[in-house]
């Protein structure tokens, strides 16, 4: 078995990858509905397509194409065809604008690729034999990937695995989902020196040990996701797991995907986030309006290419993320593979209220750089007001106004003014005064939300006339 992630050079990688994506693209020649129509209108063939060197010459494939019809991204197999290559595994769920959701599909052939993905991202985060995980993920009412494929990873890697359940009960079984202090109870039990989840359910879980002087010094890595997070909550969560007795704890930020079914990771802050499985995925940056591809070190539109996959299978997809790409040997670990360097951003994410443009990062990182804020979601929507939201024609409608609704899970106890400051502090960097809306972080809307959610969304579904 060759390990695609520490090959000796550049060359040998493009060879390995090239002879997985022949067998890739026989099959989206073949069987593809998407692929098949859109190569067609392209005027490519089969022959046309030799390896990733020729991979600029495909369209790109947007976020929207495959929102709107997700079953045309499965390929679709003769009848007689029935083996791991069509065999469907399992059926993951991402999210879209409006809460949209779309299906993603992998078969038997994929999910023990899956496992070499989540084996290899262990590997890169410095896992070891002797570790023990906490699942922190709670479930969602769609399957996607960060409960299920924490699991899938602990399995591959050999190591137990305790799946933490937070979050509200399920009304038809009530025993399954606990609350925080349960949590805490299974923390205390199983001793996990990984905890794995929401990094803001894991700053309010170590802020809870705190209060209740629950130490926990077996904890050596956190596993968190980038979407929400910002360097002040890195600090904040190592300064309280130190104060928990753990000893050197550090954490590790991923930035996932559901059509990756894992993500791409650190191996130590500030080295990028590398593509763990360089065999089964192919990173391009292009130019986000021409789609001309762009020098290594450049910012542009992030490309996602299937090298080899056999249920959902997408071509230099685009799922909307700006960020810069190096391809070499990472200085710290060794690794021969796409690297993300600096944290990635959603394109177009830059929402205008009220005439103020607001960045969901630049947002991110002021509230959850507060030790008094766990986490929060925001909402641009259209203000109701007497005699309609002024949206479309009619008289006796007064103007459209926008409004930025924020909802925020408070870390501990409400602090009294909480909202207040909070709203100040929005309206001071952004000229926007928002309205806060204390909640918690078992707040279906935070808790359940997936990794393609952004901190920031526009609810305003029509344009003013």
């Amino acid at each position: 078995m060759v390990d695609t992630l520490f090959l000796d050079d550049w060359d040998a990688l493009t060879r390995e990858r090239d002879t997985r994506f022949a067998t890739t693209l026989d099959r989206i020649f073949a069987y593809h509905p998407f692929y098949k129509d859109l190569l067609t209108r392209a005027k490519l063939r089969r022959r046309d397509i030799k390896g990733v060197a020729d991979l600029a010459r495909l369209p790109v494939t947007t976020r929207q194409d495959y929102l709107a019809n997700p079953h045309a991204f499965i390929l679709t197999w003769p009848d007689a065809a029935l083996s791991d290559e069509s065999s469907v595994w399992d059926v993951m769920y991402t999210s879209g604008p409006d809460g949209v959701t779309a299906p993603f599909a992998s078969t038997s052939y994929d999910f023990m690729n899956i496992l070499a993905l989540n084996r290899n991202m262990l590997r890169l985060r410095g896992a070891r034999e002797d570790d023990r995980i906490l699942n922190l993920f709670p479930l969602t009412r769609h399957p996607h990937g960060a409960f299920a494929r924490t699991m899938n990873a602990a399995a591959a890697f050999n190591l137990p695995v305790t799946a933490a359940m937070p979050g509200t009960p399920n009304a038809r079984q009530p025993d399954i989902g606990n609350g925080l202090d349960t949590v805490l109870d299974i923390v205390q039990r199983s001793r996990p020196t990984i905890l794995w989840g929401v990094p803001s359910y894991i700053r309010e879980l170590v802020a809870r040990a705190d209060e209740k002087s629950i130490k926990l010094p077996w904890v050596r890595l956190v596993f968190a996701s980038l979407d929400g997070f910002s360097e002040g909550m890195r600090a904040d969560l190592i300064a309280g797991l130190r104060r928990l007795g753990a000893e050197d704890p550090q954490v590790s930020v991923s930035y996932g995907a559901t059509e990756m079914q894992g993500s791409m990771v650190e191996c130590v802050k500030g080295a990028g986030f590398h593509n763990p499985a360089p065999d089964q995925f192919c990173f391009e940056v292009v130019d986000p309006d021409t789609h001309k591809p762009l020098e290594d070190g450049e910012e542009g539109l992030l490309l996602l290419t299937h090298l080899d996959r056999r249920g959902t299978v997408m071509l230099r997809y685009a799922s909307g993320d700006v960020g810069k790409l190096v391809r070499e040997r990472c200085p710290h670990c060794g690794a021969l593979t796409e690297r993300i360097i600096g944290a990635p951003r959603h394109h177009d994410g830059v929402l205008k209220v009220d005439g103020r443009l607001i960045d969901p990062q630049a947002l991110s990182d002021l509230l959850l750089g507060r030790d008094e804020v766990a986490d929060f979601q925001a909402i641009v929507e259209y203000e109701e007001r007497p005699g309609g939201v002024g949206i479309g024609k009619g008289r006796g409608k007064l103007p459209a106004r926008d409004r930025l609704r924020i909802r925020v899970a408070p870390s501990g106890a409400v602090l009294t003014g909480l909202s207040q400051m909070l709203a100040e502090r929005v309206e001071a960097v952004f000229k926007v005064k928002p309205v806060i809306e204390i909640t918690s972080a078992q707040d279906p809307m935070l808790a359940g939300r997936g990794w393609r959610v952004s901190p920031l969304m526009d609810l305003r579904r029509h344009k003013r006339r």
